[in-house]
């Protein structure tokens, strides 16, 4: 039995690191400005924008689990699991940037309603090759994409699938 695993918790540390900067200035402006009650204002202002980063972050965080007949994702801080059958994604995309993980982005239908997940890739180079055909026996449809369009992935793609596995618009004047 097949299954793949990702999360979305490498925007934790993004979230820390928002954090910190906002208690740092936060603190900083507290020990510049001279009157005591402005020095309180801006250490509540700044622990506000940190609790709200912190309750933003926990309603974001999510594991997604690509298991045989469906697709769980499952919010641990919120205790909701969303099942998503694979007829109803209909596009997945490869993201790399340059000094940054890489992630994938799914789409799919959800209550008559379009939501879009970003995730921590599911597996790397050939992995996710596997995992792409893998995915495609679950559902035809899916549209696949990569950026940059330049990234070995693509070509790797274009190798199983031809050189129209995704679709170009012709734009025109």
């Amino acid at each position: 039995m097949t299954t793949y695993k990702a999360s979305s918790s490498y925007s934790n540390y993004e979230a820390v690191i928002a954090a910190v900067m906002v208690l740092g200035i936060g603190i900083i402006l507290a020990i510049t400005l001279e009157t005591l009650w402005i020095k309180v204002m801006t250490v509540f202002i700044a622990l506000g924008i940190v609790v709200v980063i912190i309750l933003y972050q926990r309603q974001k965080t999510f594991t997604i689990i690509f298991s045989e007949d469906e697709i769980r994702i499952k919010y641990p801080y919120l205790r909701t699991i969303i099942q998503v059958p694979y007829s109803d994604v209909f596009q997945i995309e490869f993201i790399s940037v340059y000094r940054s993980p890489d992630r994938n982005r799914m789409k799919f239908k959800i209550a008559n309603k379009i939501k879009t997940l970003r995730f921590m890739v599911v597996a790397q180079s050939d992995q996710y090759i596997e995992f792409i055909k893998w995915l495609k026996s679950k559902n035809d449809k899916i549209d696949l994409k990569v950026f940059p369009s330049d990234h070995i992935l693509n070509h790797k793609i274009q190798e199983v699938y031809g050189f129209k596995y995704r679709k170009i618009l012709k734009k025109t004047l």
